[in-house]
């Protein structure tokens, strides 16, 4: 079992007597222009929650979806008189009001499942970070241009400066910034595996219903295979694991139409 830790949001007191609002919204930058890979894999995280726990929610484009956040961070949703950011603060939200994917798990299952959520959050969360941000040609070629499509010349340029040393900062707290591509490679390759070695030949990490760890899982699964950046290797590396490239599937299929 993984022992990976991360940093979760502080909990919110919500009102649980107000019922889910039928018109949420989940708040995304333009997908076409914008969206960047590590936020592809956060929002499908949150819509593959949302889907599973059939929660009613309209996905809204909106070029200025990151200033929406509460933290600067994706998906944002925002149900009744609540803006909430990230798959943790829709989770907090959704068992304020009644809803949860892991109550029939026992204490033990449930710090396993906060210690897989961990370590796919630092792990996965921070190898797409370092090849969107730290790879030189992705950033060139992709990254710069869909961070500043947001805005007018001169930020146009200067925010994806900004981003960029934001996030390389917060790379190098946790040591990835000296790392060579072939060491990231293999700390995902290492991540896949346990993944793996936990779903084994179920249909979800838990058994036979999913939890949030399956919806965090699918999001950045389903990315790395369908996204080639900054080229095949990430999802080559998932395809070595057919077992979750069959849970991608899966989820995909029971969860989600044609138009993911």
């Amino acid at each position: 079992m993984p022992t990976a830790t991360a940093l979760m949001p502080p909990d919110i007191d919500f009102d649980s007597k107000e019922p889910w609002a039928a018109d949420s919204e989940l708040i995304i930058p333009i997908e076409s222009t914008q969206v960047l890979i590590y936020e592809s894999a956060a929002i499908l995280g949150a819509q593959a929650f949302l889907n599973i726990a059939r929660l009613p929610y309209a996905v809204k484009e909106r070029k200025n979806a990151t200033e929406i956040s509460p933290n600067h961070k994706l998906p944002v949703l925002r149900c009744g008189a609540y803006v909430v950011s990230e798959l943790e603060g829709i989770v907090q939200l959704a068992q304020a009001k009644g809803v949860t994917l892991s109550e029939y798990l026992n204490a033990s299952e449930k710090a396993d499942l906060r210690a897989y959520m961990s370590l796919v959050h630092n792990v996965l969360g921070s190898a797409l970070l370092f090849f969107t941000w730290n790879d030189n040609d992705v950033y060139n070629n992709y990254t710069k241009f869909r961070a500043g499509a947001a805005y007018n010349y001169p930020l146009k340029a200067i925010m994806p400066w900004h981003i960029k040393r934001k996030v390389l900062t917060q790379l190098k707290t946790l040591n990835w910034t000296e790392r060579t591509s072939e060491e990231v490679y293999h700390e995902v390759e290492t991540c896949l595996t346990a993944l793996s070695e936990r779903l084994g030949e179920l249909d979800f990490f838990f058994g036979e219903s999913p939890t949030e760890l399956d919806a965090l899982v699918f999001g950045y699964l389903f990315t790395m295979i369908t996204t080639p950046l900054p080229n095949r290797q990430l999802g080559n590396l998932v395809k070595h694991s057919p077992n979750l490239v069959k849970f991608c599937q899966h989820v995909e299929k029971e969860y989600f139409s044609q138009s993911v």
